[in-house]
């Protein structure tokens, strides 16, 4: 599919995905939504997909959204148009997803920082900016962000950073943290692709149900149940292909080849 908002390309098991509206700072609009959503269905029916790195391009990774749709809701327009879909799905796709490494190469604002909670790793440039700079618009947080952020940093300083809209550096969105890793801005994409394709080596379905595991679990008090979660999807690995294949690389002092 030709895309209009978005840039793609694959580096070895890795899907790279850039937004491309840096004359708007890759505002988010529901165009740019829709292509974003379709290539990361996409890849999770590719097999040769093992992980998926989201960015931007020019100096911002996303900016929010693009006004022009508040606008248009102000003034009565038909939003189907112009709003992205429901933030339950974005949540729901990045779950099931491969893995995801949201790869923040400049300023990350509002709704261009709350999509990037639930993803699986944060990565940003050491020239980034991030803010939850939604109350500065009239606007409050959404995409769950009161909920991951407070399991990413903390009660306090999840309230501290949405009340004031506080622009965050990246340094301080590390030590916090709210990102993973920073690196210099020029290897950036080098290293989250990089991380990216460590994560891509694995066996895709032992992938998957980690992802699952943790997103079901993560929350349950009930460590009876986790161990038991936990067990199920561990006695199923031991008769896959890919554990098969760990023991005889072991025995034959090799690394394992999933792929």
């Amino acid at each position: 599919m030709s895309y209009e908002e978005i840039l793609t390309e694959v580096q070895g098991r890795v899907g790279i995905i850039t937004m491309n509206r840096p004359d708007k700072l890759n505002a988010m609009n529901a165009r740019m939504d829709y292509e974003i959503r379709d290539q990361i269905a996409d890849w999770n029916a590719d097999e040769s997909i093992g992980a998926i790195v989201w960015t931007g391009a020019g100096r911002g990774f996303c900016a929010g959204a693009d006004i022009s749709r508040f606008e248009a809701s102000v003034q009565g327009e038909n939003l189907d148009n112009v709003v992205p879909r429901p933030a339950q799905s974005w949540i729901d796709m990045i779950k099931t997803a491969k893995p995801v490494i949201a790869a923040i190469n400049g300023v990350s604002i509002g709704e261009g920082l709350t999509r990037t909670l639930p993803c699986d790793v944060r990565v940003a440039s050491d020239t980034a900016r991030l803010s939850f700079r939604f109350l500065r618009v009239g606007l409050t947080p959404e995409v769950a962000s009161t909920h991951y952020a407070v399991y990413l940093i903390g009660l306090g300083r999840t309230l501290e950073l949405m009340l004031t809209g506080e622009l965050l550096p990246a340094d301080e969105a590390f030590r916090i943290g709210l990102v993973n890793h920073i690196y210099p801005t020029n290897q950036l994409l080098e290293k989250a692709v990089e991380l990216a394709g460590a994560i891509a080596d694995n066996p895709n379905w032992n992938l998957a149900k980690v992802k699952h595991l943790v997103h079901q679990d993560y929350l349950e008090h009930d460590i009876d149940k986790v161990l038991a979660d936990e067990s199920k999807i561990f006695r199923e690995s031991q008769g896959r292909d890919a554990h098969k294949e760990a023991l005889l690389a072991f025995r034959e002092k090799r690394a394992p080849n999933f792929h």
